[in-house]
């Protein structure tokens, strides 16, 4: 097995129409690993990541397997130097992680990855949200001896409200919206729905519509504003940071059609704003940002909004309603069942010299 090492905007421009292929037929791939998204975000941070590509041998044509991945370098007051660590390419801005592998090829392309990581110079590689099946993490893992490698299990419960964010609730959707009303949701819940969504069908005043490009502004300014308040206070000084970075990223998602943001309003007032992904390859709707007037208590806008985004999804044959990270108790009012993703550690037990970037993400390199 043959690994290169991408890490120019133009070169992972020529992947397009492979990076596709390989997204269709794995199916551990999901939306995170898409190129599209990946596309936005290298983009946005230039200098910062690099992707692993696999294939059976030097001269082949097509890669068989894609590992994106993102190399920060940072002073250790510990050693006093800088050290190199890797992270994966959607950190910190997706909520899953991972690689893309040819079913075909896992056995080689995989392991073959490990080896070309164990020969860079780094300190610590953080598979962080990882979202892989036992097997494809043991192929990976497996190679980083105990001899030379510490590997470890991190916790990601927050210490706030005890949100466990190594679990990813999603909801099998059904071939009907009535069908999922009487399958996935309690009683209780199924006449709440009903009864919410009646009363805006009948309404002079509410109504639920997708943001379009001449309510884009106003809808966005006005999801940023509620979530902003909403979180100010845990987010502290991130949340200026946070907002923006939403922002960023909806605006492209609209502007290249794979965000649906449904709004419910009274008159022309924005009142929540519901913002998620759509995969359409895999079929997927994935939750991703949400807000609402608090002063507002006519019916509960969250449990209307996500009501809707399901019957949305249903209607245009997309299977999986995904909540994304966090073990919220809401989401399984809505259905949801549990998907677990992980965070693991590896630590070189010798830590590499301080001319850290030698070999690492160098398009020069390549290794078989």
């Amino acid at each position: 097995m043959h690994v290169d090492v991408i890490d120019t905007y133009e070169d992972f421009k020529k992947l397009r129409l492979n990076w596709d292929s390989l997204y269709k037929i794995d199916p551990e791939c999901q939306f995170f690993l898409s190129w599209i998204w990946l596309s936005q975000l290298f983009l946005r941070r230039p200098d910062s990541w690099c992707v692993l590509a696999a294939k059976p041998s030097q001269d082949a044509l097509d890669y068989v397997a894609f590992f994106p991945l993102r190399p920060t370098t940072r002073f250790s007051r510990s050693r006093n130097d800088y050290i190199t660590e890797i992270y994966m390419g959607g950190n910190f801005w997706a909520d899953y992680t991972g690689l893309i592998c040819h079913p075909d090829f896992e056995q080689t392309a995989i392991p073959a990855f490990a080896k070309s990581l164990k020969r860079m110079s780094w300190a610590k590689l953080h598979l962080e949200s990882f979202r892989a099946s036992d097997q494809r993490i043991a192929l990976l893992t497996d190679q980083f001896s105990a001899r030379d490698f510490r590997k470890s299990y991190r916790n990601r419960t927050s210490k706030v409200d005890g949100i466990n964010n190594l679990i990813s609730p999603f909801i099998s959707l059904p071939s009907s919206f009535d069908e999922y009303l009487q399958t996935r949701v309690s009683t209780n819940t199924r006449q709440k729905i009903r009864r919410f969504l009646r009363k805006i069908d009948s309404s002079d005043d509410l109504r639920i519509d997708a943001s379009t490009p001449s309510t884009r502004k106003q809808d966005l300014d006005a999801l940023i504003n509620y979530w902003k308040n909403r979180w100010a206070e845990r987010k502290g000084k991130k949340i200026d940071t946070l907002a923006s970075k939403y922002r960023k990223i909806l605006e492209q998602g609209l502007e290249e059609g794979i965000v649906y943001m449904p709004v419910l309003r009274q008159n022309d007032k924005p009142i929540s704003i519901l913002a998620s992904f759509i995969d359409r390859e895999k079929k997927s709707l994935l939750y991703f940002v949400a807000g609402r007037d608090p002063s507002w208590s006519v019916l509960p806008p969250g449990l209307v909004l996500h009501a809707h985004n399901i019957r949305w999804a249903i209607e245009n044959e997309i299977h999986i309603y995904d909540l994304l990270r966090g073990d919220e108790q809401y989401k399984y009012s809505l259905g949801a069942e549990d998907r677990l993703i992980v965070c693991i550690r590896i630590e070189r037990q010798n830590q590499p010299s301080s001319n850290i970037r030698s070999g690492l993400c160098d398009p020069s390199k390549q290794t078989s």
